[in-house]
């Protein structure tokens, strides 16, 4: 019970294709997909690497967890594992917002005033 391409309408599957740019991804209404992050390289890299270290850590808390319930002589070397894992990951994940932050200082990112400091610099410009 799977789905053919008769159920996808009169275009099966080819609905979806653009002739226009291969690169980007339209929806049916033939407005354009954002697929990238938003990210820069560097940052985007870091976050892997974060997610990568928590996911290990996690596995390596969960096996220190079950190894200390089962009273097992793997439990020692495990919560000891666990608690160098929490370390590392620790680093990984304020990496992450430490490249972020040089990133924007390297890249020159455009800050732009909020609505409210607008709003102020309107009012003293009128009223001042």
């Amino acid at each position: 019970m799977g789905l053919s391409r008769a159920d996808w309408g009169p275009g099966g599957f080819d609905q979806f294709r653009s002739d226009r740019d291969e690169d980007e991804v339209y929806e049916e209404s033939g407005d354009p997909v954002a697929t990238g992050s938003g990210l820069p390289d560097p940052v985007r890299a870091a976050a892997v690497r974060a997610v990568v270290l928590v996911a290990v850590t996690l596995v390596l808390v969960m096996v220190a967890v079950l190894c200390s319930l089962a009273q097992v002589w793997l439990a020692l070397p495990m919560v000891l594992a666990a608690v160098a894992g929490t370390v590392v990951t620790t680093w990984g994940v304020l990496d992450v917002w430490v490249t972020r932050q040089m990133w924007n200082q390297r890249n020159g990112v455009v800050s732009t005033p909020s609505s409210v400091a607008r709003e102020r610099g309107a009012f003293r410009r009128r009223h001042g």
